[in-house]
C-alpha cells in the first residue's frame, strides 16, 4: 500500500500547479493502480493537498508575509509604527505601501468568490459530472484553449506583472476560475488563460495562479476533509502525514520549476499534452481498460 500511496503523492505534488488537471491524472492513477474507490481513500486524495498548500506558502512566504504585515499595520498601527523600518524609510512610505499590499491581497481574496458562489450552488451537479469520458473532454477542450489562447497574444506585448493586479483582474480570473468546476479542466489551466487575456505576462500569471489557488484550496479542502477526516484510522493517518509531506516538496520544486520554464517557454506544449492525454483516457475507456463511471 505504501508504493500506491507515495506514488499518489507524487502525481499530486506534480500536476496541482500545473495547466494539466490534477483530478485526470489522479483518476487514471488510481485505475492504473489498482486501487478501488473508499471512503478512506477519498478522504486522503482530498486532505493531502495540504501538502501543495504548503508549497506555495514556501514559495512565496515574503509576498504573504508583507500582506499580513499590511493588514496588522491597518488594525494596529501603534504596534506597527513602534516597529523600526528599512533605513530612511518614513512611516508615510510604509502607510502607502501597507494600502497597496491590502488592495494586493485583497484581490487575489475576492477571486475565490466567484467560484465558491458557483461551485455552492452547482455542487451535486458538478459531483455527478465526475467519468472518464467528461474528464477526457475536459482536457481536450482545455489544451485547445491553451494552445489558441498562446496563438492569439502572440503578438501582444502581455507584460503585466503581479504588482499590477487589480480588483478588476480579480473578477476576470474568478470568473474564469469557475471553469474548473468542469471536471478535468484544471484550475490552473483556467487562472493561466485568463490572467494571460488579461494582460500578465506567462511568469505573472503562474503567480496570480499560484496565489490565487491558495485560498480556493484552503476552502474546497478545507472543507471537505471536515466531512472526511473522520473516516482515517490510525494507518491512514500515517499514509496521510507521508503524503502531505511527500506532495509538498514535489510541488515545491514544481512550483519553481515552472516559473523559471515559462521565462523561456510557452505554455503551448501543456495544451498538446493534455489534448494527447485526453485522447489516450478516451481510447482506454472505448477498450474498458479503465471503468467509465
Amino acid at each position: 500500500m505504501w508504493f500506491e500511496i507515495i506514488l499518489l503523492s507524487i502525481v499530486e505534488g506534480v500536476t496541482e500547479y500545473l495547466p494539466v488537471s490534477s483530478t485526470g491524472h489522479m483518476i487514471i492513477a488510481k485505475s492504473l493502480l489498482g486501487m478501488q474507490d473508499s471512503k478512506q481513500l477519498n478522504a486522503f486524495l482530498v486532505i493531502v493537498q495540504a501538502g501543495a498548500i504548503l508549497a506555495v506558502v514556501s514559495v512565496f512566504w515574503r509576498t504573504l508575509i508583507k500582506w499580513l504585515f499590511s493588514w496588522l499595520q491597518l488594525l494596529f498601527p501603534s504596534f506597527v509604527k513602534a516597529l523600526p523600518g528599512e533605513p530612511g524609510e518614513s512611516h508615510k512610505l510604509r502607510a502607502a505601501e501597507g494600502v497597496f499590499f491590502r488592495l494586493q491581497s485583497l484581490s487575489v481574496a475576492l477571486s475565490v468568490i466567484p467560484f465558491a458562489i458557483v461551485g455552492f450552488v452547482s455542487k451535486d451537479f458538478v459531483k455527478s459530472m465526475f467519468s472518464y469520458y467528461v474528464v477526457s473532454w475536459a482536457l481536450i477542450v482545455g489544451g485547445v484553449f491553451l494552445i489558441a489562447s498562446e496563438k492569439l497574444l502572440s503578438n501582444k506585448k502581455n507584460e503585466r506583472t503581479l504588482s499590477e493586479l487589480t480588483l478588476r483582474d480579480s473578477v476576470i480570473v474568478g470568473l474564469g476560475q469557475c471553469l474548473a468546476l468542469w471536471p478535468g479542466f484544471s484550475r490552473a489551466g483556467a487562472t493561466l488563460i485568463f490572467s494571460r487575456f488579461a494582460g500578465f505576462s506567462r511568469t505573472a500569471s503562474a503567480e496570480i495562479s499560484f496565489l490565487v489557488g491558495l485560498p480556493t484550496l484552503l476552502g474546497t479542502a478545507g472543507y471537505e476533509a471536515l466531512k472526511e477526516w473522520k473516516h482515517l484510522d490510525a494507518e491512514w493517518i500515517q499514509y496521510l502525514m507521508v503524503g502531505i509531506l511527500i506532495s509538498w516538496l514535489v510541488a515545491f520544486v514544481c512550483v519553481k520549476t515552472f516559473v523559471r520554464f515559462l521565462k523561456r517557454f510557452s505554455l503551448t506544449g501543456f495544451g498538446y499534452y493534455r489534448i494527447v492525454f485526453g485522447v489516450l483516457l478516451l481510447w482506454m475507456a472505448s477498450r474498458g481498460i479503465v471503468n467509465v463511471n
